[in-house]
């Protein structure tokens, strides 16, 4: 039995799909699937990050992302995909997306920073975490201008704002030697 972490690569696109798997392949157990059936039937609690395509013909990313979280499946989620993202990745129980052409070292400094939060997801820094990348991509992909005038993006500020506040004041305070 292996001690290295497990990640899902789903895209339609094979040879997309066994790229992506060979730039994890040597730090990582890896699984592929190149549809969102074989994705789900892939699912179990090993599974710990998963990059799903967003766009794909039998099932897409968004409905095999709803199925993997009403399963009960806690893993990282990165969108790596061709589809532009627009206000609708608020709602996605997402850590990260990413829009394809992706290079390997972005990809893979993606997942080992998802790694290092792994060690606090229990106090609220990965929600931290998913909710900042998200308000990142939409500032990087869409015109500024449109994306802070939707109260999608004003609700997600707010709950940036509110859940790092929350972290700063759960922190203990700092010790001072007399």
């Amino acid at each position: 039995m292996s001690s290295k972490p497990t990640i899902l690569v789903v895209d339609d696109e094979r040879q997309l799909t066994d790229l992506y798997a060979t730039w994890v392949d040597e730090d990582y157990d890896v699984l592929t699937a190149y549809d969102g059936r074989s994705a789900l039937e892939q699912m179990s609690a090993a599974v710990d990050v998963v990059l799903l395509d967003r766009h794909m013909p039998d099932l897409n990313g968004d409905e095999v992302l709803e199925r993997i979280r009403a399963a009960g499946h806690d893993c990282w989620v990165i969108m790596v995909t061709a589809v532009d993202p627009g206000l609708d990745i608020v709602e996605l129980d997402i850590d990260d997306y990413v829009t394809k052409p992706v290079s390997r070292a972005q990809l893979t400094r993606i997942i080992e920073n998802l790694r290092v939060q792994s060690r606090y997801a229990g106090d609220g820094r990965r929600e931290l975490a998913a909710l900042s990348n998200k308000m990142e991509t939409l500032e990087d992909e869409a015109p500024l201008e449109n994306v802070e005038e939707s109260a999608a993006y004003q609700e997600l500020e707010d709950d940036l704002t509110e859940l790092s506040d929350s972290l700063v004041d759960a922190e203990p305070a700092p010790h001072r030697p007399r």
